[in-house]
Order: structure tokens, then sequence, then C-alpha cells
């Protein structure tokens, strides 16, 4: 899936190939040695169905969970308004090796030309916790500056 996104990167990120991770876009953040790797990704879904974006943030926590030894919800709140529904989640992750982490996930939700085009971006940024705490402003200016380029030849 093609998608025109346009986003600026917060200084201290370093975009990478997101290989098969299933997403779209990652940027990692330099960490010491043998610390867990800060990383932001961008995932994109097409959801003609639907689903309320609460209900979407909630399938996150459910596939997340599945994988990690733990995983509490901090926080979770509507950020978006009723032309593009959006929820940010503060989630605490425990690895199979105990190591804890911080997430915090934006679900944005990209409307369509029909209700069947409807597409949402997970926006997500991973860290140890005293990092996330550092790293959450440039993570909300990366979120602040997503946005979807007009299709050209297509009126706006």
């Amino acid at each position: 899936m093609t998608l025109p996104l346009d986003f600026v990167i917060p200084d201290g990120w370093t975009a990478v190939d997101p290989g098969d991770s299933g997403a779209v876009f990652v940027a990692v953040h330099d960490a010491a040695p043998g610390e867990f790797v800060p990383n932001i990704t961008v995932s994109v879904q097409q959801r003609p169905d639907d689903t309320t974006i609460d209900a979407i943030a909630e399938e996150a926590v459910e596939r997340l969970s599945r994988t990690l030894a733990g995983l509490d919800v901090l926080n979770r709140r509507d950020v978006g308004d009723t032309a593009a529904p959006a929820v940010m989640q503060l989630l605490r992750l425990r690895t199979g090796e105990g190591t804890e982490l911080i997430q915090t996930q934006v679900h944005l939700t990209v409307p369509g030309a029909t209700p069947a085009e409807r597409l949402v971006l997970e926006l997500a940024c991973t860290a140890a916790p005293a990092t996330a705490r550092r790293l959450s402003p440039g993570f909300q200016r990366f979120v602040a500056s997503v946005h979807v380029r007009q299709q050209e030849g297509k009126a706006q």
C-alpha cells in the first residue's frame, strides 16, 4: 500500500529500513550499549469496517499482549475530532526477559472518499521508562507533523 505521508523526524532520530516489521516507517534513537534502542514506528491498516478508533486501540493492546510477559494500559484518551477520530494510549510493557518498556501509541483515522477507504495510522514510540520521558516531546512533535499529502490532480 502506498500512502503519501509527510512528517518531520525529530532531532536525534535516524530512519532505518523497517524490514519485515510490518511498519511502513521506523526510526531509532541512540542508546548506550546493552540498553533498549528507542524506536518510533508508523503502521497503516485499511479499515473498511465501522470499528471505532477506541476498539482499534484495544485491538492493538490485545495483539501486543500475545507477545509480551505483561502489558498494562496506563492511560487512554481521545485526541482527535469527529471528522478524524484519534486515540492516544500509554502502555507499560514487560518482555519475557523482564525488561520494562513504555510505549506511547497514537491511532489516527484517515477518512477516505467512502467509508470502505478509511485508513488507520498507528504511530508508536517505545523506550525504557526514563528514556521515554525524555523523548516524549520529540514524539509529540513527530505526531503533530504527520499528515497525508493530497494526491496530485485531485481538488484539495
